[in-house]
């Protein structure tokens, strides 16, 4: 590691100021850290998208000493709670303008590769070093000796302006695999590429297999992250030129499904969208499944099925009628489904008419058979229904008086066409 002497340099604090959303918080902080003489910092993530010119959302605080006290009084200040804590010295606040994250400032060892980390109290010096990267190897302090200036020991800044993710010390990916999901993160989002000293610790990390330690539940807590990601489809990628699924003895992500994915995203919540990224990596493999964070249960489930739409995938594409391929799709898990053709991206104009069909319903309803023709609810008006759903995915009807003559067709006798 280079020198590694506490940098000081000027800060446009000010600046700063005007870029965050909720400014207040950071003068509210600076205040508990006058009145509890404790240097509190702001650090990472925040300071790098100051630099970046990108909107400061999220805030991580640091202080040096005991931060519970500190987390309660600025809690106060800010009419909020403290709403969690966890054993490493973090606390999250919550307030009527969002929520933030403060830190004891401390120094991490890691008893195995790959395992959480064992902490204890430091300096804002060593708090810095304990990180991932350069670029968010910074911090600003708001109280304290440093107020209103910028520590920067591992020339963050100057690899910022380079888009260059450096690692702090050859074991970085050794240590913590997951930083490997944040460099592809990083160098997507911002455009960055890694330095040499990163490549050189991928090696290393990839010589000892410290990826395969990793839990299934930190696995998929990093699949979520890329979920939240503007394009996950290019981490996934980028994961790859990094020889991560590799590591993970894993095939290639799936490519090419950039459309299927924005699609989706824009229709379904997160949970199935992330089970249906743990499908398609696994390639419907039930151990791949469990291996990335699935339950053996639901990845049972999901691996039956998915040999299951394997085998109905000649079918559908022989199937003449959008309402057969629907209700052959119809019998699968959604998030089989998406996971099947994100890796089988080929088929992607089936998938768009799945999607478009599950929005899909006739404009006469139960209640509109009970009142327009006297129906009640049983089987004989599910079967009309159905029908109508069935009409309108094949394109044979497409107004509501349409749907009213077949209707009467139907109860002149017709009714068994529907079944």
């Amino acid at each position: 590691m280079k020198n590694t002497t506490l940098a000081v340099k000027p800060f446009p604090y000010s600046e700063l100021l005007r870029s965050v959303e909720d400014p207040e918080v950071l003068v509210l902080a600076a205040e508990v850290g006058e009145e509890l003489k404790r240097p509190i910092y702001l650090v990472g993530g925040p300071v790098r998208d100051f630099f970046l010119k990108q909107p400061v959302k999220d805030l991580d605080l640091v202080v040096e000493g005991e931060a519970g006290e500190v987390a309660e009084a600025l809690a106060r200040k800010l009419k909020g709670t403290v709403k969690a804590r966890s054993l490493f010295h973090t606390f999250k606040i919550a307030y009527p303008g969002g929520t933030l994250d403060l830190a004891m400032a401390r120094k991490e060892v890691y008893p195995q590769p790959a395992a959480l980390p064992e902490v204890c109290p430091a300096g804002i010096a060593e708090d810095l070093l304990r990180r991932d990267f350069t670029a968010n190897a910074m911090a600003v302090g708001l109280s304290g000796p440093f107020r209103r200036k910028l520590l920067d020991p591992l020339d963050g800044l100057r690899d910022l302006e380079r888009g260059t993710l450096r690692v702090l010390h050859p074991d970085s990916f050794v240590d913590d695999p997951t930083r490997i999901f944040r460099a592809a993160r990083y160098a997507v989002r911002f455009r960055w590429s890694l330095s040499r000293e990163s490549h050189r610790a991928l090696g290393r990390a990839y010589l000892l297999e410290t990826p395969k330690r990793l839990s299934p539940a930190r696995i998929l807590g990093e699949l979520k992250r890329i979920l939240a990601e503007p394009d996950p489809e290019r981490v996934l990628l980028c994961l790859e030129e990094l020889g991560l699924w590799p590591a993970l003895d894993l095939p290639a992500p799936p490519s090419g499904a950039g459309e299927l994915w924005r699609l989706s995203r824009s229709l379904w919540g997160e949970k199935s969208l992330l089970k249906a990224l743990v499908v398609a990596l696994a390639c419907g493999k039930e151990d791949n499944m469990v291996r990335l964070g699935l339950a053996s249960s639901e990845a049972r489930v999901f691996s039956d099925s998915w040999s299951g739409l394997a085998e109905a995938s000649e079918k559908l594409k022989r199937s003449p009628r959008p309402s057969e391929r629907y209700r052959l799709l119809k019998r699968f898990p959604r998030e089989v489904v998406l996971g099947f053709f994100l890796k089988h991206n080929e088929l992607g104009s089936i998938f768009k008419e799945f999607l478009y069909s599950e929005r899909t319903r006739p404009e006469l309803t139960g209640r509109d058979l009970g009142k327009l023709f006297g129906l009640s609810p049983g089987p004989r008006m599910g079967r009309i229904l159905a029908e109508l759903l069935r009409a309108r995915l094949d394109g044979e009807v497409k107004t509501r008086e349409d749907e009213e003559r077949l209707v009467l067709a139907l109860l002149r006798g017709k009714e068994d066409v529907a079944t």
